[in-house]
């Protein structure tokens, strides 16, 4: 193991920051986070691991006071001291003629075992630490530092500065791969020098000239370092450095194409030269997705994920795909959520979902993945919901909304695993919105209601867990006690033919089930969504929305069959007329098979069509515009200018507390969850 774990204390944003380091390590979040600034951090430490190059632009800008930065990278020297003790039993016969080189050899892994040894578990800490004003100290020589700094390369690649059209950092890397020893550079040195100064070719007389020339000038070339040597003789047995991709210039193809190509070829490279060589390469990308295509972004997973175990390769990145793809492709990721909070960056070690979920891994989707990036989550049952909280009047008038990502996951338990926060410990808050009867299932025998063991397990572990007193909800094991003892009791009387119960137990009942699994994040409706949007407080507008979006003939019908109806039972079958249940969670099909035929043809001609028939929409957008004073054309344009107004916004917020209570509250709750993130 190379690199294993990174602390980080007063860098730019990063207040303080511990990790651990797996092969291959994933940085998510939005833009602005921080997620470069860690990069930055161990770029930094790299900078003036041997050498100056001191910046005053790394400290705290939130807190003058804060006047110490402090990064530590903890390596692991283990596979290095047995590849020393291995070789200083056996030194490498470089010849007789080259005891320096025998020598020098011998004193490097000497000197790494000698390293070593400092710690039992062979994990050394090196730390850098720089105080405003002052210039940096290190914990440990000059001598040990570059010894790290050549066992442990790092290749940082900032992907937005990058001209993929110049690849000249990859030929470092090639040199880096085929540096020779001395003894072998001379060697090679001669044999060229021998074929270029060969009478017999016109060459050796310009190369004479050439010569000629120094010697009168009194000048001299001084010989290249190794790695350049190296590199230059790579460029030589190519005949040039002009790399092209299929016979063509990498200027003729796309930035995306080049980038891949790039990226891969880089891999490939610091890959071969941690296989060949005594290192353990450190590799940082920061976006490496900027520019791709959704291929190209697979073609650069597979790239990453396909390298030797000796890397540690940091990856940041907003890209959901890229994400799903090195989540599922490799077992050795470790994934972090940074997030900043009160302008400081907080950096999560999350779950990923085969750990937890393995079922998950094959149903995983790029949308799941945005789960990770959000600000807060909403998960919802269906289409219906989805179709809600896209309204563009509902976000306008909810500005804050617009950061909440709505995702249809509540009713698929895989898909509800791979996003969920809890589960994944992504930081991101979140809710799941539930109609009633995923809770609980009336009985119409017993006349009593049965809870689903979804959300209200029969498990006596369950109860250990509501007496902890880590428990953030003190009384929520008394509360869910109060929820057995009602379900027991409770025997509610209703209307025939709808269902309908106007029972207080009942209501009270509701109420307690709700504010309990509230506790869990789970925001449960009183009935259902379309309850929600057709209460007592809108029946007059549905029941006038009805009657725009049906025959006349066939609403006249209705309307001498709803005269005879109580006010319950009116409430009731409007919900259901919009594909909503009634009070007892009774479905329209179980409720109208029990009917008169001729009633229940009459009902069914003024029914608004199916889950994603497209009524909610237009139902919000009617709203909207009945309760907005707007002159002219009613548009998202105008709406949005009318709430400029003040006292236009809070009348018309009024107006939709009053009408859509369930809904307010849930709105309102996801808009404060952000706002207390964000503090």
């Amino acid at each position: 193991m190379p690199l294993t774990r990174l602390i980080i204390r007063n860098f730019k944003s990063i207040k303080d920051c511990d990790i651990s380091l797996s092969e291959l390590n994933v940085l998510i979040g939005e833009n602005g986070t921080g997620k470069t600034n860690l990069l930055d951090a161990i770029s930094y430490f790299y900078r003036n691991l041997i050498s100056s190059n001191i910046s005053t632009k790394i400290f705290d800008e939130n807190n003058h006071y804060s006047n110490e930065v402090r990064i530590s990278l903890i390596y692991d020297l283990a596979e290095f001291v047995k590849i020393s003790k291995s070789n200083t039993e056996v030194i490498p016969d470089f010849g007789e003629e080259e005891p320096e080189e025998k020598s020098r050899y011998s004193g490097y892994y000497k000197a790494i075992i000698s390293m070593a040894s400092k710690a039992r578990s062979k994990k050394l800490c090196v730390e850098l630490s720089q105080i405003k004003g002052n210039s940096i100290r290190w914990n440990c020589t000059y001598e040990d530092r570059l010894i790290f700094k050549s066992l442990f390369p790092i290749f940082y690649i900032d992907t937005r500065n990058l001209d993929v059209t110049k690849w000249g950092f990859i030929w470092d890397i090639l040199g880096e791969l085929a540096k020779v020893s001395n003894m072998e550079r001379k060697i090679i040195s001669t044999e060229i020098r021998g074929i270029l100064l060969d009478s017999t070719h016109e060459t050796s007389q310009k190369l004479k000239m050439i010569t000629d020339i120094f010697e009168m000038a009194n000048v001299s070339v001084k010989p290249t370092m190794a790695k350049e040597f190296a590199t230059n003789l790579t460029k030589i047995f190519f005949s040039g450095d002009n790399i092209r991709q299929s016979g063509k210039q990498l200027d003729y193809y796309s930035t995306g194409t080049n980038s891949v190509k790039y990226i891969e070829l880089l891999l490939k490279s610091i890959d071969a030269l941690s296989r060949i060589k005594m290192k353990e390469p450190i590799v940082l990308f920061d976006e490496p997705e900027i520019s791709l295509h959704t291929n190209y972004l697979d073609e650069l997973s597979d790239a990453i994920t396909d390298v030797n175990s000796k890397l540690r390769v940091l990856v940041s990145t907003h890209s959901s795909r890229l994400t799903k793809n090195l989540i599922t492709a490799s077992n050795t990721v470790s994934l972090y959520n940074v997030k900043l909070i009160n302008k400081y960056s907080l950096i999560h070690p999350m779950k990923k979902f085969p750990q937890y979920s393995p079922i998950s891994k094959y149903r995983v989707a790029d949308d799941h993945i945005n789960a990770y990036f959000s600000k807060a989550n909403l998960f919802v049952e269906g289409e219906t919901e989805l179709e809600l909280f896209s309204n563009p009047y509902l976000r306008i008038l909810f500005p804050a909304f617009k950061r909440v990502d709505v995702f249809k996951a509540v009713s698929e338990k895989p898909i509800l695993n791979i996003m969920c926060p809890k589960l994944s410990n992504s930081q991101v808050p979140y809710l799941c919105l539930i109609d009633i009867d995923k809770a609980i299932l009336y009985d119409k025998n017993k006349k009593r209601f049965n809870l689903r063991s979804e959300y209200f397990p029969e498990n006596k572990k369950e109860y250990f867990r509501y007496r902890n007193k880590h428990e953030s909800e003190a009384y929520l094991y008394l509360q869910r006690q109060r929820i057995n003892a009602m379900q027991n009791k409770l025997h509610v009387h209703y209307y025939l033919p709808f269902l309908s119960c106007d029972d207080p137990n009942y209501h009270a009942f509701i109420s307690a089930l709700q504010q309990y699994l509230l506790s869990y994040n789970i925001f449960c409706l009183s009935t259902t969504i379309e309850g929600a949007l057709i209460n007592s407080h809108t029946a007059d507008f549905a029941f006038n929305f009805l009657k725009s979006h049906t025959k006349p003939s066939d609403f006249e019908k209705f309307s001498v069959y709803w005269a005879e109806l109580q006010k319950i039972d009116r409430l009731n079958l409007l919900r259901m007329l919009f594909n909503g249940k009634s009070d007892l969670l009774k479905s329209r099909k179980d409720v109208f098979n029990s009917l008169d035929p001729n009633i229940k043809l009459k009902l069914e001609k003024v029914t608004i069509g199916g889950k994603s028939s497209g009524w909610v929409s237009q139902y919000l957008d009617d709203f909207f515009q009945s309760v907005a004073e707007i002159e002219g054309i009613f548009s998202e344009k105008s709406f949005r200018r009318y709430l400029e107004n003040k006292d236009n916004k809070e009348k018309l917020l009024h107006v939709f507390r009053n009408n859509f209570l369930e809904l307010y509250w849930l709105i309102e709750r996801l808009c404060a969850m952000i706002e207390e993130w964000a503090v």
